[in-house]
């Protein structure tokens, strides 16, 4: 295994789908889509793991310049969605509804997104390098939105580094990990969060040391 920086080269701003967005995480998703098994996924992430923590740091970038995208989706009036899951005013109503009576058949619901600008996005990691390109390579879209053009890869480069994935230069976490795990500085920030995946599963979160949020 090898201490390495991999880099996305963005080309369009992108949109996070909150988290941290480990490289491990990452990986995880891409290889899904490849074997659609979810254990075989992971089994399969090309990073030095020590019981269940992947040596893999959260994305690491910086903001040039902040934007906002909306869109619309459209829904049938008498659509199955829980209720409690729209956005709602102060009395209690569906927020930014349109067409929500018995009489009009579709209604829309109005959805927002901070979009970021950056020139790449980086993570640390121990892995195997080829067998990480090669999961990459092809995967030209990072974070949500993806079929609307926004977190478009123009390509990937993996170099050396000095990190492991999990600690910075001043002993900082590069990523959730959980406190009784942590060996860097013990000022750093605690959180409740996923730290291994899967990142969906509650029974993978506990309170952790973790990186501060990119701005």
């Amino acid at each position: 295994m090898e201490k390495l920086i991999v880099t996305a080269h963005m080309k369009t701003p992108f949109i996070t789908g909150g988290g941290y967005m480990t490289l491990d995480a990452l990986l995880a998703g891409i290889l899904f889509d490849q074997l659609q098994d979810v254990e075989a996924a992971h089994s399969s992430i090309p990073i030095k793991c020590t019981n269940g923590l992947f040596h893999a740091s959260a994305a690491i970038y910086e903001t040039l310049t902040h934007t906002r995208a909306a869109f619309v989706a459209n829904l049938r009036a008498e659509h199955s969605l829980d209720p409690d899951l729209f956005p709602k005013k102060r009395d209690g109503t569906i927020h930014r509804k349109i067409g929500r009576t018995k009489q009009e058949q579709f209604g829309a619901v109005l959805n927002s997104y901070d979009c970021k600008f950056v020139e790449s996005i980086e993570w640390h990691a121990e892995g195997d390098s080829e067998k990480i390109m090669r999961v990459i390579e092809s995967n030209f879209f990072l974070g949500k939105r993806r079929a609307s053009g926004f977190g478009e890869v123009t390509h990937w480069t993996i170099e050396s580094s000095e990190l492991d994935g999990l600690t910075g230069y001043v002993d900082e976490p590069l990523r959730p990990i959980p406190v009784n795990r942590f060996t860097g500085d013990k000022a750093s920030l605690k959180v409740d969060a996923a730290w291994r995946p899967a990142y969906w599963d509650p029974a993978n979160r506990t309170t952790c040391y973790a990186p501060e949020p990119c701005e």
